[in-house]
């Protein structure tokens, strides 16, 4: 994997439901597997403008950013070759409203899911990590 990785950025978008529980949004991939919105970034395009646009079109949900989580490492398997993927986590806000997935760029579908619930639905190992972080910051802030 000598080729410089392919750099990607996404958010973990955080809202309340009507009893102040954490929800957050998640996707669910061409493959099936529920996970966060995340995507390409644009010539030119900052990490943080390239997370918005990608929440936005992957999902219809317009987000705040708050602050950058973290940077997350792959090897993904493209045009016969693996390469390393690097993708840029925000924390950012939203609210609550229906996401509407974008079925044509391989959006299964697109919820609003207690925080709790989507710990154990993700399915990508670091992002679960991610989620756990997140939800023990919260946990935090609230004592």
């Amino acid at each position: 994997m000598t080729d410089s990785p392919i750099r990607a950025a996404g958010c973990v978008v955080l809202a309340r439901d009507a009893t102040g529980r954490p929800l957050v949004l998640l996707i669910q991939d061409r493959q099936g597997v529920w996970t966060l919105p995340k995507g390409h970034i644009d010539d030119g395009e900052s990490d943080e403008d390239a997370a918005v646009r990608e929440v936005a079109e992957e999902t219809g949900i317009v987000c705040t950013l708050a602050e950058r989580l973290d940077r997350i490492t792959y090897p993904i398997y493209r045009l016969g070759h693996w390469r390393d993927k690097q993708v840029t986590f925000f924390l950012a806000s939203a609210s609550p409203e229906p996401p509407v997935p974008a079925v044509a760029e391989g959006i299964r579908s697109a919820a609003w899911v207690p925080l709790s619930d989507a710990i154990r639905q993700i399915g990508y190992r670091q992002l679960r990590t991610l989620l756990q972080r997140v939800a023990y910051r919260i946990e935090r802030e609230r004592r």
